[in-house]
């Protein structure tokens, strides 16, 4: 579920009232902005904490709303829930890279080589900045606007998916094996960004029906990315445990 119109507002009060922060400032800043500028203030250190704090708000807010689930479930939940492409969905629909009417961004700080690359839309950079805007949201507001931030956001999009497929490789290798079919995953980039690695797979057949990619900071998380695109592109709708 994205943001509502009504949820929309708040958000934007919630990032306003930080937004004259040192920490903000850093939180939105690109290593590409610093290197440019002579600077040593991008975001990765406050992205390695906002990690540990959304990972533990995410944790209590499965244990709490899903209390019949088995660790595994709660696992696979939690980890479609703070993968790079659910949180770089997020910044976008609350317009953390969002720009003005003259096509400058607004927030987020970026070298003119990485605007030109094409920054403003990369998961790898969206899915930092979520992050690290949460804790700069923790450092300056404290626990409780955090979780009201995610429970606009986060917790509101998960509603209606808590029982979608989250193994995506399994379903397609059932749905190759049922078609005497073949799935190949190869790596096609590994490439470092800030304090990860960004891996780019590549996932065909032996059939020649399909080749799509993936993109995570594992090869198992690019893994699944590709072969979602394949799941959407086939028409493939399973739900776990049918």
């Amino acid at each position: 579920m994205k943001p509502t119109n009504k949820q929309k507002p708040t958000i934007k009060k919630i990032i306003e009232s930080i937004q004259d922060s040192e920490n903000f400032q850093k939180a939105l800043t690109h290593t590409s902005y610093c290197n440019e500028n002579n600077s040593t203030n991008s975001y990765e250190n406050l992205e390695f904490l906002g990690d540990s704090i959304l990972n533990f708000h995410t944790s209590l807010f499965i244990y709490n709303s899903f209390p019949h689930y088995s660790e595994g479930q709660m696992s696979k939940l939690k980890q479609l829930m703070v993968q790079a492409s659910t949180l770089a969905e997020l910044s976008k629909e609350i317009g953390l890279n969002r720009t003005d009417e003259n096509g400058k961004l607004e927030y987020l700080r970026l070298g003119e080589g990485e605007i030109k690359n094409g920054g403003v839309d990369k998961e790898s950079i969206l899915s930092d900045i979520f992050e690290s805007f949460v804790a700069a949201l923790y450092l300056e507001k404290g626990n409780q606007s955090v979780r009201r931030f995610l429970g606009l956001t986060l917790f509101s999009w998960v509603k209606g998916r808590e029982n979608m497929t989250w193994d995506h490789k399994s379903l397609l290798q059932e749905y190759c094996q049922a078609q005497k079919n073949q799935v190949i995953y190869r790596q096609k980039k590994a490439v470092r960004t800030g304090r990860h690695q960004l891996f780019t797979m590549e996932v065909s057949d032996r059939l020649g029906t399909f080749r799509e990619i993936g993109k995570g900071h594992s090869k198992k998380e690019a893994e699944q990315e590709a072969a979602a695109q394949v799941i959407k592109k086939l028409g493939i709708n399973k739900k776990e445990g049918e």
